[in-house]
């Protein structure tokens, strides 16, 4: 298999299964720099948008190749080691995607451009979008994401209350807690009234469980956010605890695992386990292919609390 620019994985997802990537911006172009980021630190802090990638090219990639992946995949996802709504043809990308399949469609973004209307009118196309609110207090917020210096907590809250209620599909909000930084209990309180204004199929909380940009980002505990999830049950609040990715898929002969080991690789760390999961193989198998990247300088190991977890030199 030759090297894909776009496409990736299939990627472990906590929430999705198994997740068909496609990176529709280049790394690191965020309107965030969140301290948990897996992807690293963002260099330059941006909300310009722009076709950072050619929707034409995207798509050419995903039509020719989309076949070797169909049967290992449970839905497609934009993404990227960024901010995809960045991308000003996310329209054009959207719509061709569904010309190509059926396979469910989803989007993850950070939700700081949702009150921009294009962006808006495209993220209703999608049949899941999981947007991030990790706080919705301004001194919170840019303590937790790191925010390009325009954005704020109102157009975000605005945006994405005002969506939750045009939107038909389904609406997964992702809250990831940093110990000491967003899980006060007067935190807790201000997001309970904003969730409560929001129509959404759940509340997604979970915590690191990667290594992330930055060192001083420390998870919270399993306990915190169990309390914290009855919590958001208590008022009415559908919310569940995720986790890691440990569901195991049938197998593919085909695979070439010395090509799409390092672009899983590239844009998320994984453990051996994750792997395992995600390619349907044996935690030996895949161990043979790790080890030969390695060996080729093209994959390295790293821990991250006491877990052992490979990402690409």
């Amino acid at each position: 298999m030759s090297e894909l620019k776009y496409l990736f994985g299939p990627a472990p997802s906590r929430r999705l299964g198994r997740s068909l990537g496609i990176n529709i911006v280049p790394a690191k172009i965020c309107s965030l720099d969140c301290l948990y980021c897996e992807a690293g630190r963002t260099k330059t802090t941006t909300m310009r948008r722009k076709a950072y990638y050619k929707a034409e090219d995207i798509l050419k990639e995903f039509k020719e190749n989309f076949d070797k992946f169909d049967d290992l995949c449970d839905v497609i996802t934009v993404t990227g080691a960024g901010e995809p709504t960045l991308n000003s043809e996310l329209d054009n990308i959207i719509t061709g995607i569904k010309e190509i399949t059926n396979k469910p469609c989803a989007i993850l973004t950070n939700t700081t451009t949702i009150h921009i209307n294009e962006v808006f009118m495209s993220l209703l196309k999608f049949d899941i979008v999981v947007p991030s609110l990790d706080a919705v207090i301004d001194n919170i917020f840019k303590a937790v994401n790191l925010p390009e210096k325009s954005v704020d907590t109102v157009n975000i809250i605005a945006g994405l209350e005002k969506f939750s209620k045009e939107y038909n599909g389904k609406l997964f909000i992702e809250i990831l807690f940093c110990k000491n930084v967003n899980d006060s209990k007067e935190h807790i309180e201000s997001l309970i009234k904003v969730l409560k204004n929001i129509k959404c199929s759940k509340v997604q909380i979970g915590t690191i469980h990667r290594p992330p940009a930055y060192n001083t980002a420390c998870p919270v505990s399993d306990e915190f956010l169990l309390e914290t999830a009855k919590l958001f049950l208590k008022h009415n609040i559908s919310a569940e605890v995720t986790g890691g990715f440990k569901n195991m898929y049938k197998t593919s002969a085909s695979l070439d695992l010395d090509d799409l080991i390092p672009a899983l690789l590239k844009m998320r760390p994984c453990t051996l386990l994750d792997m395992s999961g995600v390619f349907g193989k044996s935690e030996s198998e895949i161990k043979e292919h790790i080890d030969n990247l390695i060996k080729a300088n093209k994959i390295k190991a790293e821990y991250y609390n006491s877990d052992k977890y490979y990402t690409t030199v």
